[in-house]
């Protein structure tokens, strides 16, 4: 198969995560990928429910917080920490809303690649996946709120609907 290079970047990044798995032995109960005819379901979910699907009506997973529409509400940022990136993860929990915390994660990352698991596993593979990750989002199977992780805007942030 004849890779191109936007493809070669894709799948090193999957690849990334399926090294830290094995490495650090996550229990694949608990952090797995999610299955490949549910990601566009998951996917077009997460972009209706928070993104302006009107003004922006295809599907992009790249730079998707820059469709989110009017009337979201959002959290306090939390600035990006490149020289601690495993102490910034772990601030993921100040914007998880304390009623959720048992329940289990989406996790859409760079490359369109979508996670499913409970959140200490998700923020053991996100504490060290290297810190040039562009873009990640988590959010709960009901779609209620989403934690958005920024380079670009270097910060993490919460974002929900009412």
């Amino acid at each position: 198969m004849n890779l191109t290079q936007s493809d070669s970047v894709r799948y090193e990044m999957r690849n990334e995560i399926e090294l830290i798995i094995k490495e650090y032995g996550i229990d694949r109960s608990t952090f797995y990928e999610a299955a490949k005819g549910e990601y566009e379901r998951i996917v077009k979910r997460l972009y209706y429910t928070f993104c302006d699907y009107k003004k922006y009506p295809a599907i992009h997973t790249s730079y998707m917080w820059t469709r989110f529409r009017e009337g979201l509400h959002y959290s306090i940022q939390i600035p990006t920490d490149w020289e601690h990136w495993d102490g910034y993860i772990c601030q993921m929990d100040e914007l998880i809303p304390k009623k959720c915390r048992m329940r289990s994660y989406y996790l859409l990352v760079d490359g369109g690649w979508v996670y499913e698991g409970m959140i200490e596993p998700v923020k053991a593979v996100l504490s060290r996946y290297p810190n040039f990750m562009e873009d990640f989002y988590l959010f709960p199977r009901d779609y209620s709120w989403v934690i958005h992780h920024c380079d670009d805007g270097e910060c993490m942030y919460r974002v929900w609907k009412e």
